[in-house]
């Protein structure tokens, strides 16, 4: 008896800090752009420092943070009901969550200081912390309430961080030759070399590649329509570079073509 009152009261822990968590790390995010500690959002840092970064997607795919946002939010409430308590699945998703979160407070801070290559360190925790998320969700028996509050939320956040993860990479990359006391002057513009064109056109296809295999394998419409929002956006921005421009057109048109598969597929058999 004592026992099951002390794993109660652990997992009503684990509800509020996911909250909390949540909270926090939307807040720190709107704070840290509204007053950078180096001078610059991360807008300013992907079209200045990063600007000649070719696999960064139009500054209007960002907006998508705060569908995650919400969806975050939505799930934080779901999870935090009694009925979700004692879900195994909710549980381990939810510690996800609450380290994906804790990873990027710090991460935002470190990208706006200009640590690129920490940043891609960060980065890539919250996508092994959202990645194991992702995995308990599908372990659920759905319902339309699951789907929604839980499945896709997890899957936005995690298709785009997938995204943010590539690109993070690029970024350190293309900047690692310039010395670390100058990168807060530095500017740069997109230039089209057959190296940075080839480079971007693989991650790209990689990028694709692993969203269609999530996809067809648990069935997931969510996660791949994050990848197609991307290449759209990657597409638009570099629309007088023909071979980024068709590249990701085709990509993201084939995507669709298999979502709506899931799609159909998934009402066939519901």
């Amino acid at each position: 008896m004592q026992r099951s009152t002390s794993q109660a009261r652990m997992q009503i822990v684990r509800q509020w800090l996911t909250i909390v968590a949540v909270l926090v790390a939307i807040a720190i995010n709107g704070i840290s752009n509204a007053y950078p500690p180096a001078g610059k959002n991360t807008g300013e840092v992907s079209n200045t420092i990063l600007g000649g970064v070719l696999i960064t997607p139009a500054g209007y795919a960002f907006a998508i943070w705060g569908l995650i946002y919400i969806g975050l939010i939505a799930y934080s409430i779901y999870q935090a009901l009694p009925a979700q308590r004692h879900e195994p699945a909710f549980q381990k998703a939810s510690w996800g969550i609450i380290g994906a979160c804790l990873l990027q407070i710090t991460w935002i801070y470190v990208f706006l200081t200009f640590q690129f290559w920490l940043s891609v360190l960060l980065i890539i925790g919250i996508w092994l912390c959202l990645a194991y998320a992702y995995m308990n969700t599908r372990s659920v028996r759905t319902t339309w309430k699951k789907r929604w509050l839980f499945q896709a939320p997890i899957s936005v956040y995690f298709g785009w961080i997938t995204v943010a993860t590539v690109v993070n990479i690029a970024g350190a990359l293309y900047v690692m030759d310039v010395p670390a006391e100058n990168l807060g002057e530095f500017s740069s513009t997109v230039t089209a070399s057959p190296s940075g064109l080839l480079a971007t056109v693989i991650m790209m296809a990689i990028s694709a590649g692993l969203a269609a295999v999530v996809a067809w394998k648990y069935k997931d419409a969510s996660y791949p329509a994050v990848i197609v929002w991307a290449l759209s956006a990657i597409a638009i921005r570099h629309s007088a570079l023909l071979a980024i421009a068709i590249v990701g057109v085709v990509l993201a048109v084939a995507l669709s073509v298999l979502i709506v598969k899931i799609k159909v597929t998934r009402t066939q058999t519901a």
